[in-house]
């Protein structure tokens, strides 16, 4: 008796479960990569990094003092993000 198709479908079953495993692997990878990148890029990892709201025409430097700038980050819309570089 040949056993031949039973062969070639455990060797799929086998093949598919790895490739499964190494997707699931690659997808937890990116993902975590990405929660790290936007924890890197977050307004507290810089140098004394603060969301401030400011008044009209008013800057970093005049609500917390010399040395502090204003960068793009991930602030409420109302708020600025100051740091010291």
């Amino acid at each position: 008796m040949r056993k031949r198709g039973v062969e070639l479908s455990m060797n799929v079953i086998i093949i598919a479960a790895i490739a499964l495993i190494v997707l699931v692997l690659l997808v937890l990878l990116v993902t975590n990569a990405t929660k790290n990148i936007q924890n890197g890029t977050a307004c507290a990892q810089l140098n004394r990094g603060q969301c401030v709201s400011l008044g009209t025409g008013e800057g970093c430097a005049d609500a917390l003092g010399d040395g502090y700038t204003s960068a793009a980050r991930d602030c409420p819309s109302e708020q600025t993000c100051c740091f010291q570089p």
